[in-house]
Parts: C-alpha cells; sequence; structure tokens
C-alpha cells in the first residue's frame, strides 16, 4: 500500500493529458438526445461489457448541501454519448493486461500494482501474473492512477471524467442521493462498511455479506445498468482535483486541469491529484452519495481503490 503524502486545500488548473486523442464537444437540450446509430452495448477491446450513456444534460453536484463545499454549486452540465465499463476491471482482466505488457511498474517507474503488499488479490508466479484463486472475478484493489491510465491506454479505453462518472452513476435519476434513490444502503444496494467490517464507524445493523471486496455485479445494477457503481472499490476518474472547479466549470463535456493534448503516453508525467468517486467497502453511506468527491496523489495504491473505463460513442 503506498499511502497518500497529502495535498493542498486548492488546486489550481493545469495542463491535463490524458490517453484520447480529442475532447468531444457537443450541445443539447434538457432531454437525453436520440442514440442515432449507436447501439445499447458494445464489448471493448478487453471483452468487457459496456453500455451506451446518451447525451443531454444532468445537474451535477449535490442538490441537498450535505457534503463539502467542492460538492458544489449544483450547475447544469452536458455530455456527448459515450459507453462505459458495466463492471468494475477485475484481477482476471488486470492479470491479463500485466501479462501482456509483461511488467507491473511502468517505464517512468511508477506502480501500476503493489504486488506483494498483502491486500492485492494478483500475484506474480514463475514470472507470471494471475488472479488469487477464488478472486479473479473481484474488482482489482491496491492499483494507482497510473496503472488505471495505463489499463485504459492498452485497451483502447481511458478514465472517465468525474462529470462522465456522475452522470452514469446517477442512472437517469434526477435529485437522488444514490444510485438506486435515496434510501439508505441497508447492505443489500451495495458494498460498504458494515458489520463485516470492525471500524469505528462501521453499520452494526447492515450485512453486504462481505468484509472487503465483493465480486462484481453481486448487487443490483443502477438505471443505466451499471454495477457497483457505489461501494466495493473507489474509481479513479482522469480529472484532477480542483476544488472551486464547480463555481467555474464549463458547461459541455468538463475536465478539470485542463486541455486534452495528441500525447496519450504522457500520462506518467501526470503529478497533480486524481479524482475518486463511488466510495468503496471502507466507506460510510454519507460517502456513497453520487456527488460524493474523493481525491489521492496519483501514485497512490490502496486495498480500496480501482476502476472502470469509458470510450467515446464518436470517436
Amino acid at each position: 500500500m503506498r499511502k497518500d503524502s497529502g495535498g493542498k486545500s486548492a488546486y489550481s488548473m493545469g495542463l491535463l493529458i490524458i490517453l484520447i486523442a480529442s475532447l468531444w464537444l457537443g450541445c443539447g437540450s434538457d432531454d437525453e438526445q436520440e442514440n442515432g446509430d449507436h447501439p445499447d452495448k458494445i464489448v471493448g477491446n478487453d471483452n468487457a461489457e459496456m453500455v451506451l450513456i446518451p447525451a443531454g444534460e444532468f445537474e451535477m453536484g449535490d442538490p441537498f448541501n450535505e457534503g463539502t463545499t467542492y460538492e458544489r454549486p449544483v450547475h447544469t452540465v452536458f455530455l456527448d454519448d459515450f459507453y462505459i465499463d458495466v463492471y468494475e476491471v477485475t484481477n482476471a482482466m488486470y492479470a491479463k493486461f500485466l501479462n501482456e505488457m509483461g511488467r507491473h511498474v511502468g517505464d517512468t517507474g511508477h506502480i501500476w500494482l503493489d504486488i506483494g503488499d498483502g491486500d492485492e488479490m494478483i500475484e506474480s508466479v514463475g514470472g507470471q501474473y494471475r488472479a488469487k484463486a477464488g478472486f479473479e472475478e473481484y474488482a482489482v484493489v491496491e492499483v494507482s492512477w497510473y496503472g488505471a491510465a495505463a489499463y485504459a491506454q492498452w485497451a483502447g479505453k481511458r478514465l472517465p471524467t468525474e462529470a462522465e462518472w456522475e452522470k452514469a452513476a446517477r442512472g437517469g435519476q434526477v435529485k437522488e442521493r444514490y444510485p438506486w434513490g435515496d434510501d439508505e444502503p441497508d447492505g443489500s444496494q451495495c458494498n460498504y462498511a458494515d458489520k463485516n467490517t470492525s471500524y469505528s464507524w462501521s453499520d452494526p445493523n447492515a450485512d453486504d455479506g462481505y468484509q472487503t471486496t465483493a465480486p462484481v455485479g453481486l448487487y443490483p445494477p443502477n438505471g443505466y445498468g451499471l454495477y457497483d457503481i457505489a461501494g466495493n472499490v473507489w474509481e479513479w476518474c482522469v480529472d484532477e482535483l480542483d476544488v472551486e472547479f464547480y463555481e467555474n466549470s464549463p458547461k459541455e463535456n468538463p475536465v478539470s486541469g485542463g486541455i486534452t493534448l495528441l500525447m496519450p503516453d504522457n500520462f506518467n508525467s501526470i503529478r497533480e491529484r486524481r479524482i475518486l468517486r463511488g466510495g468503496s467497502w471502507h466507506s460510510t453511506p454519507e460517502i456513497l452519495r453520487v456527488a460524493y468527491r474523493y481525491s489521492s496523489e496519483p501514485a497512490v495504491t490502496l486495498s480500496y481503490f480501482g476502476f472502470r473505463c469509458v470510450v467515446p460513442a464518436d470517436p
């Protein structure tokens, strides 16, 4: 586990280099646009199921004034349509990536996956990476932002923007706290800090059946058909943390940290904190809210950090 060394109270917008050739531009109405010729589902290059999130506007942020100040103001965002992984990336999928790359450390020395920490569910045996027996379909953990970005590049995808993630997580709902609605979790909707954990913040009245991560797809999907979008593992986003970003966010296809350049190999140059969303098996109900924003340094690996990927519907 590589711990976070801490951060600043605010971060200026800087140059963001992510893994696709260009951000998509668009405009729309209050309603979801027609899907056109885009199929509702596709299969990615990594054989992951992906579902279409249709173009249109949504209200981003905390409408209940319950969270931190940088979850506000609520603001209208328009996104072009895109595809997102139905499930979080699993240990089996990530082990295949590592085997094709032949390493778990990037060219610049950034650890992609913390092998040997004890919390990871992938091991190296005889020069080959493999998921530990019985954990093949669990969400990969102990993966850094660099490791998530490297996988996404290998798969011909990228990490979601924070806005894409929140729209997908809301599942078409308006002004709801969680992907399933307003009811607080009770262990049936997602994997979070319940009676199976032993933290001071654990919910003693809920039982999701797992102490740490759970197999992907175990709990009900949201309105877009996405599984584990709340709980199980935190999911890395491409955005840089900017606590004031909501105050001056562009309306169309926003991404914090600058512009996208034609430099897909240079994600290793990123140093600023990156956004994570969704909470994990380690989280309280408050943190599972779709508006909750968290961040970490990109080199950090923890037993509750994972990811899923996206691709634009119109490359």
